[in-house]
C-alpha cells in the first residue's frame, strides 16, 4: 500500500501591477530632473531619461510631446510641489512676519537644492519658443496664485493694510527669496544661515509698509 500524496499547489505569482498614470508621470519627472541637472538639457536626450526611468522611448513620447515639454512639466511640478509646502507651513503660525518668513525658507531651500537645474531651466528659456507660453504664465503670476489669496484674506482681516497690493506683496517675496536663495547661496555660496538672516531683515523692513 502507498499513500497518495497530493499536489501542494503554489500560490499564483500575481502579475507585476502596471503603475498608475500619476505614479509614472511622477517617475518620469524625477527622471528628468535628474539628468538635466547632470547632463543639462543639450546633452540630455530622450533616451538617456527612459533609461532611468527603466522604460522605452516610445513610453515617454506618449506624456510629453519633446525634450522642451518633459522640461516645462519638470518646471511645473516644482511649483506645484513648492505651493503645496508653502501652504502646508502657513497652518504654523498665525503671525504674518513669521509666515513670510516660512514662504521665503522655502524658495531658499529649493533653490539651493535646484541650483543646477535651475541653470538648466534659464539658459534654456532663453532661447527656446516652446517657452513663450510658459514665460506669460510666470508674468501673469499664475503659479503664485494661492498665495494671493492667503494674502487677500489677511488683508480681509485687517491684518494687511487695506492699501496693499498682495500681488506685488507676493512677487517681491517671491523674487528676494530667488536673489537670496539663489543668487546668494547657491552662486555665491553664502551659508544658509546668513541668508536666512539676510531673509528676516528684509522681512523686518517690508513688514513694516503694509500695516
Amino acid at each position: 500500500m502507498y499513500t497518495e500524496l497530493s499536489d501542494v499547489s503554489s500560490k499564483p505569482i500575481p502579475k507585476r501591477q502596471r503603475k498608475n498614470r500619476e505614479d509614472r508621470f511622477d517617475d518620469f519627472i524625477c527622471s528628468a530632473k535628474k539628468v538635466f541637472a547632470e547632463k543639462g538639457y543639450d546633452a540630455a536626450t530622450i533616451r538617456d531619461i527612459a533609461k532611468e526611468a527603466k522604460c522605452s522611448d516610445g513610453l515617454l513620447f506618449r506624456y510629453f510631446k519633446s525634450k522642451s515639454d518633459l522640461l516645462i512639466a519638470v518646471i511645473n511640478n516644482g511649483r506645484v510641489n513648492s505651493q503645496k509646502d508653502i501652504l502646508d507651513c502657513l497652518c504654523e503660525t498665525n503671525k504674518i512676519e513669521d509666515q513670510i518668513y516660512l514662504i521665503m525658507k522655502v524658495y531658499i531651500d529649493k533653490f539651493k537644492e535646484s541650483e543646477q537645474l535651475i541653470r538648466v531651466i534659464l539658459s534654456r528659456a532663453l532661447t527656446d519658443p516652446e517657452f513663450e507660453d510658459f514665460k506669460i504664465r510666470f508674468k501673469n503670476m499664475d503659479f503664485l496664485k494661492s498665495q494671493i489669496e492667503f494674502f487677500r484674506l489677511k488683508q480681509k482681516q485687517g491684518e494687511i493694510s487695506a492699501t496693499c497690493n498682495c500681488e506685488a506683496l507676493v512677487m517681491m517675496i517671491y523674487s528676494l527669496s530667488y536673489m537670496i536663495g539663489f543668487n546668494r547661496q547657491a552662486l555665491l555660496c553664502i551659508p544658509r544661515d546668513e541668508c536666512l538672516e539676510l531673509a528676516k531683515q528684509y522681512i523686518n523692513i517690508f513688514t513694516t509698509g503694509i500695516r
